[in-house]
């Protein structure tokens, strides 16, 4: 029988995503695996701002010795993130499951039987949860928590590219990139659902990028390496998703419709262009197209079909991903602006209020 410690744990984790995630014991039996009771009961009493680990301990009036030895193992752990403020030294934050825990127990790209088993836990609660109607009565979000980043070479000479549409600029102004296993493809492959693209090509960058490395969860590359990565990843048809913000990113998933879990849910969206989308949209030139089909087999969403011997774009389940574009070799195809493209947020601490208010007025 699962402690009542749990069942508190999950109503906190619940108060810091957007999405809803039912308390169920396949939920449960998922915390119970991760957190000891000490590491429940620690979790369920931090506050949604990041907490130096004195404040913590003074507010649930525990030794602080103790509550920093928990913390620094829950960080190890991949449960809480702890980073270091300028002016008020290291804070933690404690980690939602989905997304958050999740991902960071797979990015290693671990195989031995807790990774196996683990997998298999969250194989259960999602069978379970994904069923039709089995969150019906639960809030939802209407703000994106990723978004698509088109392929830059793709995007016409002349066009204003604002800095959050160019990957380019966040490589270069950022201090710290790690890369590390696909998680989603990873997951799958645990679950003996393999995955013929490449893996390892998950990107995350600044403070989280070096919680990463310093945790042993994935390895720094430099700028030019992750800049090969990406070139990589687009040869393979992936796609570039990242964290719905503007003046900086957490990560970069490249990623594939059949496996991972925001390609998938963009793709089985009624209008995946509402979903999560860059911000341009493809044109098609029907008289230069050829009719040759490769752009139907590149796209991850079904954006694309054919009719008769010209190509049809469906506007409400484009992404803007520009991978069509890149295999067109007679150029019939081409990104152009979006009209009036959502600006991102700033920041995560602004997209994940901007999440919770959402799902709040849902209710």
């Amino acid at each position: 029988m699962t402690e009542p410690v749990y069942d508190k744990l999950a109503d906190a984790l619940d108060m810091r995503t957007g999405m809803p995630f039912p308390k169920i014991q396949e939920l449960l039996a998922i915390l119970e695996f991760l957190y000891t009771p000490q590491e429940a009961e620690l979790a369920s009493k931090m506050p949604l701002s990041p907490v130096p680990a004195e404040a913590l301990a003074r507010d649930i009036g525990s030794d602080l010795k103790e509550v920093e030895s928990i913390l620094e193992g829950m960080a190890d752990k991949g449960l809480v993130f702890p980073y270091d403020k300028p002016g008020a030294g290291r804070l933690y934050n404690l980690m939602a499951l989905l997304p958050g825990v999740f991902e960071i127990q797979f990015i290693k790209g671990d195989i031995n039987d807790r990774a196996k088993k683990l997998a298999r836990l969250f194989q259960d609660y999602f069978d379970i949860i994904r069923q039709p109607g089995a969150t019906a009565t639960r809030s939802y979000t209407t703000v994106p928590f990723s978004r698509v980043i088109a392929v830059e070479t793709e995007i016409p000479a002349g066009v204003e590219i604002h800095p959050y549409d160019k990957v380019t600029e966040y490589i270069t102004m950022s201090d710290h990139i790690a890369v590390g296993t696909c998680y989603c493809r990873h997951h799958a492959e645990l679950m003996g659902n393999t995955c013929d693209r490449p893996k390892d090509v998950c990107m995350s960058f600044g403070p989280g990028a070096k919680f990463f490395a310093e945790r042993g969860f994935s390895k720094l590359v430099s700028k030019e390496e992750a800049l090969r990565i990406l070139d990589r990843a687009e040869k393979a048809g992936l796609v570039h998703c990242s964290s719905n913000t503007s003046k900086s990113i957490g990560f970069i998933c490249n990623c594939c419709s059949c496996h991972c879990g925001i390609m998938a849910s963009i793709k089985n969206a009624a209008s995946p262009s509402m979903a999560a989308t860059s911000s341009f949209i493809l044109s098609v030139d029907e008289e230069v197209c050829m009719g040759c089909g490769d752009c139907v087999e590149r796209c991850q969403v079904d954006a694309i079909t054919m009719e008769g011997e010209i190509v049809v774009r469906d506007v409400e389940r484009c992404i803007g991903c520009g991978l069509c574009v890149s295999t067109c070799t007679v150029e019939a195809l081409k990104l152009v602006p979006k009209e009036e493209a959502p600006v991102p947020p700033v920041n995560q601490q602004e997209l994940g209020a901007a999440m919770i208010a959402s799902r709040q007025q849902s209710i």
